[in-house]
């Protein structure tokens, strides 16, 4: 996980979250929020680093959700939001939607 943080950080992708999961050899990282755009850019990164990183050590990073049976997944998925800039949230219902 520290080379993996190390390399990502080398590419201009900030990690926040580092920790293990419950299930045996599951982790989890996360790059900090950002732009939409961006966010997707470093996605991508990671999940190229995080293969590149494993194989580096000999071992295989799983990147679709939930692959088999009894075999945990990444669970791989992006978070993201609309607002406007003065912070209205355009992801939540409001009362009156006519203006």
């Amino acid at each position: 996980m520290r080379d993996l943080e190390i390399e990502a950080h080398t590419l201009g992708v900030p990690i926040k979250t580092r920790h293990n999961e419950v299930a045996p050899s599951q982790f989890e990282c996360a790059p900090v929020y950002s732009e939409a755009n961006v966010a997707v850019d470093q996605n991508q990164l990671l999940m190229h680093l995080l293969d590149k990183v494993s194989r580096r050590h000999h071992f295989k990073v799983l990147l679709h959700e939930k692959p088999y049976e009894g075999v945990n997944g990444s669970g791989k998925h992006n978070n993201w939001s609309l607002a406007t800039d003065t912070g209205v949230n355009l992801l939540s219902a409001r009362k009156n939607t006519r203006r």
